[in-house]
């Protein structure tokens, strides 16, 4: 139904709320609530005051994702339409295909030798490609440890020069645990009890036990 010519006028004459201040009130003030909160940075949970709870940018332990800036599939649990939570295995089980094992101590790895398996199917170029991806941005094209991120590096340590007599005087397992454990310095930390601050990640994280055992036999190689 049309107003009055008359209601017309008054509300014609009255000035209007700009758009703008419609959508930024609310943004202001949800910042100043996210500012007065407090959050869980490893697990991403957050709460305002009783008021609001959410979650926000998680930093896990992932390895060289050490900031996590996105939610990726492969990291969060997958539902169809209508399908309830999946049962996981418990986590001391042993799928029947084995599991790999894992040593805290640089002397449980110092007698390991490179599995039947790996050496067998061993490819000089698929091993070259693994260390090109993963290493070389800090041991080099040389392996001296002169690769492009050095010169950005203010402090200790420095990426390991792989072909002094230290490192080639290691056995195939010692240089295994290096790989797996974040280097001399994260396998150290691992020995002690504590979280490694090593800048090398430790790769059992990010590649499987086949791929550290075909890199080993590389740097064996160089």
């Amino acid at each position: 139904m049309a107003l009055p010519a008359v209601r017309r006028r008054e509300l014609k004459g009255r000035p209007r709320r700009p758009r703008l201040v419609i959508w930024v009130v609310p943004v202001i003030a949800a910042v100043a609530l996210i500012a007065l909160g407090c959050g869980n940075l490893r697990t991403g949970e957050a709460e305002i005051y009783g008021i609001a709870k959410f979650n926000m940018t998680a930093f896990p332990e992932t390895g060289a994702n050490v900031i996590e800036m996105f939610n990726e599939m492969h990291y969060q649990p997958s539902y169809k339409s209508q399908e309830g939570p999946r049962l996981l295995p418990p986590p001391d089980s042993v799928p029947v295909s084995g599991r790999e094992l894992r040593y805290a101590k640089l002397e449980d790895y110092r007698d390991l030798t490179v599995p039947a398996g790996v050496a067998e199917s061993y490819d000089g170029a698929a091993a070259a490609e693994l260390f090109r991806v993963n290493c070389m941005v800090c041991h080099g094209v040389t392996l001296k440890g002169d690769g492009p991120i050095r010169p950005f590096m203010t402090k200790g340590p420095f990426p390991a020069d792989l072909t002094s007599d230290i490192t080639q005087g290691s056995t195939d397992g010692e240089l295994f645990a290096f790989i797996s454990r974040g280097g001399r310095q994260g396998l150290a930390a691992t020995e002690r009890g504590r979280e490694s601050q090593s800048p090398m990640p430790e790769f059992l994280l990010l590649l499987t036990e086949q791929e550290r055992w075909a890199l080993a036999m590389y740097l064996r190689s160089r």
